[in-house]
């Protein structure tokens, strides 16, 4: 019962942002949602990276993307090593920086770089996997992810429970849940974790769970 309620209040969450940043970017006001990016930075280093798992309408949308993209049999499996590389991040955001005083200096208007990124996201998710994007594209994971990699609450795994299924590993979409140690428990890098619900619903045993790290 408690699965239940916590996974519909996960799903509330994320459908209530998409519909503010669609709100925002139909009329015309999608800088404001900066304020949203802002507010999930500051919180990540005490909650970790919420801004993604409940917020973020990338990853809201990028989820059915992926599955649908899975069932028709698109999504490729093997990647070029340097695509799979989070370094990308940092080229990304150079170039998002270049083209907004491109735009303010040359044309003198703004570019909608949030709409640009939201539709470059999906693309990107309908042919790899999301994690492609979450760790290796998205320039707004820099912050996001300096912040969780200290933060007080997190999923944590409780290895004494951990029943080493991998199911946990396997549903994770940005690959933050390992296998490690001589037996082989369940670990979750909280620079990586978006804060979904996945491995946690997943898990036989419950031995995931959003807690203060110790």
């Amino acid at each position: 019962m408690k699965n239940i309620k916590r996974t519909h209040i996960y799903t509330l969450s994320r459908l209530v942002f998409l519909t503010l940043f669609i709100f925002l970017v139909s009329t015309g006001q999608f800088q404001l949602w900066l304020l949203v990016y802002i507010g999930g930075v500051l919180v990540s280093p005490i909650l970790g990276r919420v801004y993604c798992g409940y917020a973020c309408p990338m990853n809201t949308v990028m989820r059915p993307v992926e599955k649908i993209s899975r069932k028709l049999g698109v999504q490729r499996q093997r990647l070029p090593r340097w695509l799979v590389n989070p370094h990308l991040r940092y080229v990304m955001l150079v170039a998002i920086v270049a083209t907004m005083a491109l735009g303010r200096g040359v044309l003198g208007k703004e570019i909608p770089i949030l709409p640009i990124l939201f539709v470059l996201s999906v693309a990107v998710t309908f042919f790899m996997k999301a994690s492609i994007w979450h760790n290796s594209l998205c320039p707004y994971s820099l912050l996001l992810g300096l912040g969780g990699r200290f933060a007080r609450y997190s999923r944590t795994v409780e290895e004494s429970s951990c029943a080493r299924t991998n199911r946990c590993v396997k549903v994770c979409p940005v690959g933050a849940v390992t296998l490690s140690g001589n037996e082989g428990k369940a670990r979750i890098d909280a620079a990586k974790c978006l804060q979904c619900e996945d491995c946690t619903d997943i898990c036989p045993k419950s031995a995931i769970s959003y807690v203060k790290k110790k």
